[in-house]
């Protein structure tokens, strides 16, 4: 009698065990899903964010933050 009322505990334990995988894997895809949905929000090439962007890229190699050759990469993949 015994050990049915601890097979009972382990099986409550190991079925609540199962419920927060399921809960925490669920909370993960929805997590995920969400930062997909914003990045590709933010990655909204309008020219005015193209222009902006330059903007900043020259203002940084005017005041000598970045260099020629870093400018030139982060131009390049902003155009493409």
């Amino acid at each position: 009698m015994i050990t049915w009322i601890i097979y009972i505990i382990v099986a409550a334990i190991l079925f609540f065990v199962l419920y927060l995988a399921i809960l925490g894997i669920d909370r993960g895809v929805k997590a995920k899903n969400a930062n997909k949905s914003n990045n590709s929000k933010k990655k909204s090439n309008s020219p005015k964010n193209i222009t902006g962007e330059l903007i900043r890229l020259k203002k940084l190699y005017d005041d000598g933050t970045i260099d020629k050759k870093e400018f030139n990469i982060a131009k390049k993949k902003l155009l493409s």
